[in-house]
């Protein structure tokens, strides 16, 4: 049901009108409006519901209806609705009836075709199943889909505050929004899903850096692998020299002794230069025989194999790895920077196990040297693992250098790269999180499930219109149109009568002629508001699952006909599913009114205690131009009052109570004044009712307080701002009704109470209870 209009906007008289403290409304409502407030304008708000489209003259409106299942309607989707609404009114008139030719036919369903009605309501309760299972499930495809864009637009924001400050010039991702993430999440589905694709702390920090920095300069780095077989001959050969000694005939003491054999061959060299033949340390003379053993000691074999020994010490001190040669770390990008200095260090690590190795091998040769005859001093081999570890730190160094170079080459590729993987770590990290993949397929599934329903309720929809068009009869519509009619105006010279060439109704007056188009203005509105009534009941419509919006079914009924519409709507819409009456017409809307207070008042009686279900509602109208009316709720003067009169005489009182009236509140007065003078003096002297100048002379009889001249001033002013020939608009005449409104309304209550006290004083206490 229709729950409340909590906006309503550029409709015609209602310009901006936004409810407040409006009631909801219930299943019965009733809205009470003076001609020219927008109670029809309002109808044509029900009417665009019913025709689930805006109304075309006013186009540019805004509105915003709320249902009872918390839904809301509003301008642009108001062709989605499911309520089942149908307005009678002066749209429904123009649509359905043209008084000069036919009227609209109507397709009943014939009661005796009691199987085929059977398979027809089987077939309609299946399509109620259906369709609700399809809002329900498009409630729920609704909410997954409302739940993943969030989920986009949220993650969207994530990854932009990842990545915008990577690279302040790539559009791409300070501009990156649920759109982009869509497409990049289609583009990488199996990437997505691999684990790999989340990152550590450290490669996230890698790639950031990756993606952010400058250009550098490339380095162009190449290795040199260490020869394992250049070290295994080398072992071999300083082996050999270390157990080769020099053929000679030896000191033993010397032999023995190598620091004193170094220092016997030094003097040796010292004692010739200086052709001394005495030792220069004891003083003695060195005998012949002495310096000959020394000689042959240290032979001319003795010293080549020396200088083989020295040339090895000095091979191998050149043999040392340097590290040397490597680039400054600053000089790489910074995602390689800590690598590289890791790969250094383990470079580092290797070369100095080499060299330790050398060196050893550098000290057994020093052995060798301090004394050449040892033939015990051995080495080992450089170890095969040490020589590998120290070739592949330098791999690894080349292999960091190269991507450095590699990057330089394709800096613009490398780059996006990185920031596509960075975008794929934080796209996979959402979406893992929100169990995406399986999200999705619920709402693939859910989307194939609603287009099968949908399937199958379009299947159900033919079938019904189908069985209904075998089933439905113009002349069943008729039959039952005359029957109400009949009895609405108590006589039967007027009917339907089906046209098959026409297609629709002729009215036929006396069953004889054509169709008759001079009606009266009473005979019009009760055939049209009968045929709308039995066009309720059209296809096998039920009434009962029907929004009935009613608007003045009155407007030229005499008093017989006024209560047999009352007696009629009641009858027939009784059980409507809700039900929304307007009327100008005081008498109808107090019938109404007193049926729905009726069910109000049994409701509560009843045991359990129940809530009221009918609602009493008016439209306010601002006097001022531009004019603009509210829907709002309806006060004691109409809920409570049994006449117009009750209505008119309390409005009057309020203003003759108020100090003074402001400019609006004037202009309301000379019709409230004439309408009042004319009531009161009507049913106080019934003979004088041919116009209101005689009514008032009537009145002035036996008055004392109320003089002529007090009569004339309050006639002239309801004739000159009520009902007046010549309508004065200048600002002297709203100046002039400004102040003399509050006087005038005095003298009339005064000139009342002056005629019926009893009468005055019993309206007066009505009046201020309210």
């Amino acid at each position: 049901m229709i729950k409340a209009i909590k906006k309503l906007k550029n409709f015609g008289i209602f310009k901006d009108y936004k409810n407040n403290l409006t009631q909801d409304f219930g299943k019965y409502n009733l809205i009470y409006g003076w001609n020219g407030t927008g109670k029809s304008t309002l109808s044509n708000l029900f009417s665009s519901l019913e025709k689930k489209s805006p109304h075309l003259k006013f186009s540019e409106s805004e509105f915003l209806i709320e249902t009872n299942d918390g839904n809301f309607i509003d301008e642009k989707t108001i062709s989605n609705h499911s309520l089942n609404i149908q307005v009678f009114n002066q749209k429904f008139i123009q649509d359905n009836i043209d008084w000069d030719n036919s009227v609209k036919s109507i397709l009943l369903v014939a009661k005796e075709k009691i199987e085929d009605i059977k398979k027809l309501d089987a077939l309609k309760v299946e399509l109620k199943q259906k369709e609700d299972k399809a809002n329900s499930d498009k409630k729920v495809l609704e909410k997954l889909e409302s739940d993943q864009s969030k989920f986009m637009t949220d993650s969207a924001r994530h990854i932009k505050t990842g990545l915008q400050s990577i690279d302040t010039s790539d559009t791409y991702y300070l501009n990156y929004d649920k759109r982009k993430l869509d497409s990049f999440i289609q583009k990488n589905k199996e990437k997505i899903e691999e684990k790999s694709s989340i990152l550590d702390k450290h490669k996230i920090i890698e790639h950031t850096n990756a993606a952010k920095s400058d250009k550098l300069a490339a380095i162009r780095f190449s290795k040199t692998d260490i020869d394992e077989e250049y070290y295994k001959k080398a072992a071999t050969r300083l082996q050999d020299l270390l157990k080769t000694t020099a053929v000679s005939k030896t000191i033993k003491r010397l032999t023995e002794n190598g620091d004193i054999q170094a220092w016997v061959q030094s003097g040796l060299n010292i004692h010739k230069s200086h052709e001394s033949d005495n030792c220069e340390f004891c003083g003695s003379t060195v005998s012949e025989v002495r310096l000959n053993d020394i000689e042959n000691h240290f032979s001319e074999e003795f010293k080549i194999f020396k200088t083989r020994l020295e040339s090895a010490s000095e091979w191998l001190s050149n043999q040392l790895i340097p590290q040397v040669g490597f680039p400054e770390p600053a000089n790489l990008y910074k995602e390689f920077i800590e690598i590289y200095k890791i790969a250094l260090a383990e470079n580092e690590i290797a070369t100095e196990k080499i060299n330790k190795q050398i060196k050893q091998w550098q000290n057994s040769l020093n052995l060798k040297l301090d004394n050449s005859f040892r033939s015990d001093i051995t080495i080992n081999e450089i170890e095969s693992d040490s020589i590998s570890s120290l070739n592949s730190t330098l791999k690894n160094i080349e292999e960091i250098l190269n991507k450095h170079d590699k990057k330089t080459d394709n800096f613009s590729i490398e780059t996006k790269r990185s920031k596509e993987a960075l975008e794929l770590h934080y796209a996979a990290n959402e979406i893992v999180s929100f169990e995406y993949k399986k999200k999705e397929k619920t709402i693939v599934d859910e989307r194939d499930s609603s287009k099968k329903i949908l399937g199958k309720i379009n299947e159900l929809s033919s079938s019904i219109k189908l069985l209904e068009q075998s089933l439905s009869n113009e002349s069943i519509g008729a039959e039952k149109f005359n029957e109400s009619l009949h009895k609405f105006i108590g006589r039967s010279e007027l009917c339907l009568k089906f046209n098959t060439q026409r297609k629709g109704y002729e009215i036929i007056r006396n069953n004889d002629g054509a169709h008759d188009g001079n009606l009266s203005e009473g005979e019009k509105t009760a055939i049209a508001f009968i045929y709308f009534i039995t066009k309720l009941e059209e296809n096998n419509n039920k009434i009962s699952e029907t929004i009935v919006v009613v608007d003045d079914p009155v407007s030229s009924f005499d008093s017989n006909h006024l209560f047999h519409s009352y007696s009629f709507l009641k009858n027939k819409c009784l059980n409507a599913k809700q039900l929304f009456v307007l009327t100008h017409n005081f008498t109808y809307y107090k019938l109404v009114r007193d049926w729905f207070y009726g069910t109000n008042k049994n409701r509560l009686r009843s045991t359990p205690k129940k809530d009221p279900i009918s609602f009493f509602y008016k439209i306010d109208t601002s006097p001022i131009l531009p004019r603009t009316s509210a829907l709002t709720n309806a006060d004691k003067s109409l809920t409570e009052y049994n006449s117009e009169y009750h209505y008119i005489f309390e409005r009057l009182y309020f203003y003759k109570e108020k100090a003074t009236l402001d400019r609006d509140e004037a202009f309301l007065t000379a019709n409230l004044a004439r309408k009042l003078v004319e009531s009161f003096f009507t049913f106080k002297f019934p003979k004088g009712r041919s116009d209101i100048s005689t009514l008032m002379e009537s009145g002035l009889k036996n008055c004392i307080t109320t003089t002529p001249e007090t009569k004339e001033k309050i006639y002239r002013f309801i004739n000159k701002y009520s009902h007046s020939d010549v309508i004065e608009v200048n600002e002297e005449a709203a100046e002039n009704l400004a102040g003399e409104s509050h006087s005038v309304i005095g003298d009339i209550f005064k000139w009342i109470e002056e005629v019926d006290k009893v009468h005055y004083s019993e309206m007066v206490e009505v009046a201020s209870t309210q």
